[in-house]
């Protein structure tokens, strides 16, 4: 997984995000904002870092499930930024029970649980493909992120 977070739930919570996640169902997902930043003075020799952040998703329920989740991927070699890439995604759910779905996801470690594990899973495919493309559109080798484990 690219972010390391401690993400555990006890019985009860798990039984609750069981609950959640039979209570919904994928629909969409949809890129709502790219860019990416080349550093086309450095050229890339050797190893690169890489460096993967992502902001709190937000959260909204109404009949539906939507989700907003932004990320950003920063390839350094030494102390430079070599390609600064970021994406927002926009992850639709059609919720079967939308209160039910609601109240489960207002429990903070729920919640927390279902972004970093659920949300990645969902989205980690998009990030590489896009993040692949626009390696190779800013003029470097494509630059393949690895799989979640």
């Amino acid at each position: 997984m690219p972010e390391k977070q401690e993400l555990r739930l006890n019985k009860d919570e798990f039984v609750e995000f069981r609950t959640l996640i039979d209570n919904i169902e994928l629909r969409d997902v949809i890129t709502v904002k790219q860019a990416f930043e080349a550093n086309r003075k450095q050229k890339v020799t050797g190893s690169v870092q890489v460096n993967i952040e992502s902001a709190p998703a937000e959260i909204n329920i109404e009949d539906q499930l939507t989700v907003l989740k932004s990320y950003r991927i920063v390839v350094k070699q030494g102390k430079k930024n070599v390609l600064v890439f970021s994406a927002t995604y926009e992850v639709s759910f059609d919720a079967k029970n939308a209160e039910k779905v609601n109240s489960i996801l207002e429990k903070e470690n729920i919640r927390q649980f279902f972004e970093g594990l659920q949300l990645s899973k969902i989205l980690w495919p998009f990030i590489r493909e896009e993040f692949r493309t626009a390696s190779s559109k800013a003029g470097m080798k494509p630059f393949t992120l690895p799989f979640m484990k």
